[in-house]
């Protein structure tokens, strides 16, 4: 990193705020969201539409004087997972993108925090080469590489089942209460057209 200042979302808020961007009270409460949540702070301004996403990006290559290399322009090698907790890099929205030996070159969904790249650092022994990336085209990647798991809909439903086998059950269910549990007794239906 060239810039002497920390990547961090307070700085780039505050550098937002002085330029016009975005309005400051709008910021300081997307920053207590993705602090209090789940949702990254540069997550929460695109995906609000506060700023666009190209515009976001722009403003920290400028701030960090970083470049700007989305996964689109340059996709990950290879290789450049091997070893690596996969589940840290999709919490932080975060794509190593090249690996040359301890250099590990990661695309940011335009920031991440200092903490995040330092903790990567030194969970994995590399030194990091950080670029700007976008948060959709980061988001975009994970979504058609590295899926996240989806749950069940219901409790003790199989992700495979979908929403027909609710209903099949729920059939089931009524046919048995009709017919005491008795299947030989099951009632045909009737023809609406014999009903005139």
């Amino acid at each position: 990193m060239k810039s002497s200042q920390r990547l961090e979302y307070a700085h780039v808020a505050q550098v937002l705020g002085q330029r016009g961007l975005i309005d400051p009270q709008r910021l300081h409460l997307a920053l207590q969201t993705g602090s209090a949540g789940q949702t990254p702070f540069p997550e929460i301004l695109v995906g609000d539409n506060l700023i666009s996403d190209w515009e976001l990006s722009r403003v920290v290559c400028d701030l960090y004087n970083l470049p700007f290399l989305p996964v689109d322009i340059h996709p990950p090698s290879a290789k450049a997972f091997d070893g690596m907790d996969r589940e840290f890099f999709r919490t932080h929205r975060l794509i190593p993108v090249d690996r040359n030996g301890q250099l590990l070159t990661v695309c940011m969904p335009a920031i991440v925090p200092a903490e995040v790249l330092g903790q990567l650092a030194a969970e994995c022994d590399v030194q990091i080469a950080a670029v700007v990336g976008t948060v959709q085209s980061n988001n975009r990647w994970f979504d058609e590489h590295m899926p996240a798991d989806t749950a069940p809909a219901l409790p003790g439903q199989e992700a495979s089942g979908g929403w027909s086998n609710i209903f099949d059950e729920a059939d089931a269910s009524v046919l048995e209460a009709l017919t005491g549990g008795d299947l030989s007794l099951q009632v045909e239906p009737s023809d609406p057209s014999s009903q005139e």
